[in-house]
């Protein structure tokens, strides 16, 4: 079953970017990856979008990276997901995340590279990268620990370990828990805010905050692709996928 990604407008020059299939715990994969840049590519030449929030379905953000397609790439020369990261991250103007649920792999490095991001009360985060043998995307080793410190940064990523959403906001990689259910709420609310304000100003903002660590963060992303691609073509990652989809009784 395909994951949608959908779009919607609110008013005031608000868009609303979707993932869904709860099914499958909103799990993304090459042709996601693909639809969700084409939905950044439009929503950045439309004049009337002033700021896109991202959300998943209501029990769920995503649960990451399809793990067929990480199997997939022992014989890739690119990751799909680093290349959506890579689109979000230039994208010009201001992005609200709101996630409820589950916020796994790539759902939480996502955060890193939304502007605000709330979080609902028992929404659970985790970056589960070296339980299948694989090592973190998406600029994550160079944006986390300047959030939340190299400690803590090295237990998230060696340990791969769950934390609450209590925990995330401490590190700063969201901008605030909301109840249960109420985050997209919270993340629709920034956004109303945010549009109100003087808008070439907003894009001047985001791109000072940016501009001194763009060659740092692409040199991230670069190094994290060849070494990804390494391990998803080893014995111990294609090994431990296998052993996941067992488990599972795949």
């Amino acid at each position: 079953m395909a994951t949608d990604i959908t779009t919607s407008r609110r008013e005031g020059g608000i868009e609303l970017l979707r993932i869904s299939c709860p099914e499958r715990r909103n799990i993304l994969d090459a042709a996601s990856y693909a639809r969700l840049i084409e939905a950044l590519d439009a929503a950045e030449a439309d004049a009337e979008v002033k700021v896109l929030v991202i959300t998943g379905s209501e029990n769920c953000f995503t649960a990451g990276n399809d793990l067929n397609d990480y199997k997939a790439l022992a014989n890739a020369e690119s990751v799909p997901a680093i290349a959506f990261l890579r689109r979000l991250r230039a994208f010009p103007k201001p992005v609200v995340a709101a996630a409820e649920g589950l916020a796994l792999g790539l759902g939480t490095s996502i955060l890193l590279h939304c502007d605000f991001a709330y979080a609902g009360h028992s929404t659970r985060f985790c970056l589960p990268f070296v339980n299948l043998a694989l090592t973190p995307l998406g600029a994550t080793t160079y944006l986390l620990p300047r959030l939340a410190g190299g400690k803590a940064t090295t237990a998230m990523l060696m340990l791969g370990q769950p934390f609450t959403a209590a925990r995330a906001g401490e590190l700063g990689l969201i901008t605030d828990v909301a109840p249960d259910g109420k985050a997209l709420m919270q993340a629709l609310d920034c956004a109303e805010r945010l549009v109100a304000k003087p808008f070439d100003t907003l894009l001047a903002i985001k791109a000072l905050l940016r501009e001194s660590d763009d060659a740092a963060v692409e040199g991230a992303f670069a190094r994290e692709e060849r070494r990804l691609l390494e391990r998803c073509g080893s014995p111990e990652a294609q090994g431990a996928i296998d052993a996941f989809f067992a488990r599972r009784g795949r």
